[in-house]
Order: C-alpha cells, then structure tokens, then sequence
C-alpha cells in the first residue's frame, strides 16, 4: 500500500518501529510505536492516516488491549486532535461479532474506534501475491522448509482471498473518494472463494512439487502451540492465528455496509499466475 501511494503522487509518511525496506524519495520513515504514550509530530501535517498496525508478540488479551487496542486510541485520537481528515483502519475478516481469537476481537474493537470517530474499516481477505507476507507469506514459507506439511485446519474450510494490487488500488480510490466512505466498513475480497486445501495445494504444486500433507486435528495442533508460548517458546505459527483460521467467518461479504464495486475495483479471485511472469 505503501509503494502504490507513493508511486500515484501521496507523501508517504511510513509509521513503524524499523525503516521500510522500500526505497523511494516520496516514503520517509517516522518512528512510531503502538506501546508508546504519545506521537509527538508524527501526524502533523497529515491528510490522511492509514491504520495498519498490529503487535502479534502478546499472548494474553490484557497486554493486546494494553498495546493494540489502548494504542490504537491513543493514535486515532492524535489524528483527530491533529486535524487529520481521513482515516482508514485496515482490519481483517477475522474481526466479526462472536470471533474466538482475541485478533480478531482485538480488531473488532480498533474498527469501532475508528468507526465512531467518522474513519472507514477495510476489512481484506487472505492478501496474496508477489509481496505476500503476514499469514500468506507463513503458509508460502511452510510449504517451502518441510517436507510432510500438517494440515491443520480443515481442507475443506472456505477461504477469502484479495489480490495485493487490488488492495491497493481500492485504499487510493477510497481516499479520493473521501468523504463518502466515511463511517463504513467495506470488505475487501474476490467474491469467488477457495478451500483451505485448494490453497495449500496450489502454493505446493508452485514452489514444493513432492511435498506431502498430513491431517492434523486442528485442536491437537493448537494445544502444542499453545503449551510452546506457555514455556516462553515463539513457535513458528501463533496459537491465536490458528484459532483465527479455524473460526473464521462463515460469510464475511454479508456483513460489509459499504459498497465495494462504486470504486470500480475488480478483485481478482486467488491465482499463481504471477510466480511465473
């Protein structure tokens, strides 16, 4: 998101606790954390604020409200107090009424303090493509390092996805629009859905041809996961991201209450056609 906006003409402030690894004359970098009490400067002058930001190193819900949610305030309330006249938090499907991972309660409670300050919530499906990182870029790097790949979550669970570009594309468009999107939440996702399999399968048949996969009851999986974090191990996949994928929301399109296609993107259903050009 970053790169399209600087590319298209923003001055692209990057808040963020290291300098972005993008090197363009439109980005600077701005030290910001979402543990810390203040941000002196760090909004001044600003047109627009995009809220991306999420800490996955705590575990328990009294230190993600802490950090995440308490964090989140304090951020939306400086752009208010700054005079900033557009926010859009970028949340996640996750995040609906009744989520058992505290992310995606954790998100539900950012969307509403944007929600009540007059921003709008993208909420995207699984961000896929050349760039993917987050849970793409998790279940890519999987796939690659081991040899019998636990299939975890159920094969069979359907799956949103949304091209990168695409998401891109709609938060420019979404700014200019602005103030129409004001007070909604949009979902951002091909409204062609996959399986959890079908995904994994595909990223296999690209980058790892002979690996196998080995069904694992997701309860047993989530179990390990959690007794690692228990001993202050960091395993290679959060308890609580797991918890996310397995209660995901059953139809996460229905509960947008604003209009995607009056922006004019096209997003794309899941493809690799990409990893070859």
């Amino acid at each position: 998101m970053a790169r399209h906006l600087s590319s298209i003409g923003w001055e692209v402030r990057a808040l963020c606790r290291s300098p972005p690894g993008i090197r363009d004359a439109r980005l600077s970098h701005t030290p910001f954390d979402l543990a810390s009490t203040s941000t002196p400067g760090a909004l001044e002058g600003a047109d627009a604020l995009v809220h991306a930001a999420y800490d996955f190193s705590y575990r328990h819900w009294s230190d993600i409200e802490r950090v995440n949610v308490d964090g989140s305030r304090r951020l939306l309330t400086a752009a208010q107090t700054a005079g900033v006249s557009r926010v859009v938090c970028v949340s996640t499907v996750a995040a609906f009424p009744g989520a058992r991972s505290l992310y995606g309660r954790a998100k539900l409670e950012i969307e509403r303090l944007t929600i009540d300050m007059g921003g709008a919530v993208i909420r995207p499906g699984l961000v896929w493509g050349p760039q993917g990182a987050a849970m793409f870029g998790a279940l890519r790097g999987a796939i690659e390092r081991l040899p019998v790949v636990p299939l975890v979550v159920p094969a069979n669970l359907s799956v949103t996805s949304v091209y990168e570009d695409d998401l891109a594309l709609f938060l420019e468009r979404l700014l200019a629009g602005w103030p129409d999107g004001s007070g909604q939440v949009f979902v951002a996702a091909s409204e062609e859905m996959l399986t959890f399999g079908e995904l994994l399968r595909s990223l296999a048949t690209q980058y790892a041809p002979n690996r196998h996969f080995v069904a694992v009851p997701w309860i047993l999986a989530w179990l390990g996961l959690r007794t690692l974090e228990a001993v202050g191990a960091t395993p290679p996949f959060p308890s609580d991201r797991l918890l996310s994928l397995v209660n995901t929301d059953g139809d996460p399109l229905a509960r947008a209450t604003g209009q995607t296609n009056i922006y004019g993107v096209d997003f794309r259903p899941f493809s690799l056609a990409w990893a070859s050009s």
